[in-house]
């Protein structure tokens, strides 16, 4: 679980927004027939590059075979109802209400962005194809073009910048002879192997095993809610047990 939306602040993506710009600024300048072509391949590229990055940073994508491995694996351990638990815990709760409403914040302020630059561009085409001097209109779409990116750049994206938990807490998840699947509103996993590597934080009173996973560099930590807490933490051993069982016989 990380950000589907590339880094605006990366080099390589700042370098590719900067070349469509300009792009698109010669095709609305020069050749305006041709935008809604220069648009479409625009729109296919920037996918192709934003799942790319996507695929690499998320690794509910990149580990995916791991996943499969962890939930058709022996299961050990289930709790098919968290809920309970997690709801008793007001500082879970309160982290969660926090992060739904920066997230819906976000999503508002972003469809007032959407509308206000629909009815902004429209003024400034019929400005632009009023010119005769293509040049001018170069410049028009240019300076238009490059307001919005910078907008962007320095405001919008550091005041309304998606988030996400740092704690996944699983309404249902199971622990498996090759590690952890949750689901339930929260899917995450963890394979045994960064098990291993894992810090372990035990809160008996809110009956929870926080996993932070440093060695995979997971954006996320996984807190587990369990009504038997110590059976939940013998099963988690075990499969530590397995994994290091495993890597001693390969």
């Amino acid at each position: 679980m990380s950000s589907a939306t590339p880094n605006p602040y990366n080099w390589k993506f700042a370098l590719i927004s900067q070349t469509y710009l300009v792009v698109i600024s010669i095709v609305l300048g020069f050749y305006p027939k041709y935008f809604l072509i220069a648009f479409i391949t625009y729109f296919i590229v920037m996918m192709g590059i934003t799942f790319s990055m996507t695929y690499k940073s998320n690794p509910m994508l990149r580990d995916r075979k791991l996943m499969v491995e962890v939930a058709n694996s022996n299961t050990l351990y289930e709790e098919k109802n968290a809920n309970d638990l997690i709801t008793k815990d007001e500082d879970y709760q309160r982290e969660y209400m926090q992060f739904a409403k920066k997230n819906m914040t976000m999503l508002f302020s972003y469809l007032i962005y959407i509308v206000v630059l629909f009815f902004v561009y429209g003024y400034i085409s019929k400005f632009a194809s009023a010119q005769t001097d293509p040049y001018y209109r170069l410049g028009v779409y240019l300076v238009y073009f490059e307001i919005i990116y910078l907008f962007g750049f320095f405001v919008y994206r550091r005041l309304f910048k998606p988030s996400m938990m740092s704690t996944m807490a699983p309404l249902s998840y199971k622990v498996t002879e090759k590690g952890i699947i949750g689901s339930g509103g929260m899917s995450v996993f963890l394979h045994a192997k960064h098990l291993l590597n894992s810090n372990l934080i035990v809160n008996k009173e809110k009956r929870y095993v926080e996993i932070d996973s440093v060695e995979a560099k997971y954006p996320y930590k996984i807190r587990l809610y369990a009504k038997d807490l110590d059976k939940l933490l013998d099963m988690l051993e075990r499969v530590k047990r397995l994994e290091l069982k495993r890597q001693s016989s390969s």
